[in-house]
């Protein structure tokens, strides 16, 4: 299957799954499942996006983030199709993008690239070699090419698949580790 076919379905299977009380369920699991991996060990600063309602629910992941003392920091897409992340905190003033997604709204807010740790989204993801389907736009496949730093993703039970069914590109960068609803 290729990659914009998968992506047209995934969405579609991801807003069917959110309706379920069942997709509250696998985000609690799924932020418990992180900050019970050890991947925050030694981490001072993240950078996240602020999950889509179909995606897994991070505001609680970013607030536990927060009072462990961990600058936080979201994704903000650039003109260039270039992607930094901004500094972030409960007083921030948010905007959304072109692409729907919220974005820090100040354009002098700190920006830090040189992450600890960076939380990829994904519409679909395989347990095989960590590869990952995003939305489209190459950001994160960018970034991470341009800025290596560890990289985790949250996933559950509708974006895991066990081996990718699309294509890999050269261009595609894969997951260091999946949170999945199974992980322990």
């Amino acid at each position: 299957m290729d990659k914009q076919e998968l992506r047209k379905r995934q969405i579609k299977r991801l807003n069917e799954f959110q309706k379920k009380a069942h997709k509250h369920l696998e985000d609690q699991i799924l932020v418990n499942n992180f900050f019970d991996s050890g991947i925050l060990d030694g981490v001072k600063s993240i950078g996240v996006t602020a999950a889509l309602d179909f995606e897994v629910d991070n505001s609680e992941l970013i607030a536990k983030c927060w009072d462990m003392g961990i600058d936080v920091y979201l994704a903000r897409t650039n003109p260039d199709k270039s992607m930094d992340f901004v500094f972030y905190n409960y007083t921030s003033k948010l905007e959304k993008s072109t692409f729907g997604v919220l974005e820090v709204a100040d354009s002098n807010a700190k920006i830090k690239d040189d992450l600890d740790l960076v939380l990829v989204p994904g519409l679909a993801f395989s347990k095989i070699g960590h590869d990952r389907v995003g939305f489209g736009g190459g950001f994160f496949d960018r970034f991470l090419a341009q800025h290596p730093t560890k990289s985790c993703a949250l996933v559950n039970s509708v974006m895991l698949y066990e081996e990718p069914a699309w294509p890999i590109e050269k261009t595609d960068i894969q997951i260091d580790q999946l949170i999945t609803p199974y992980t322990n």
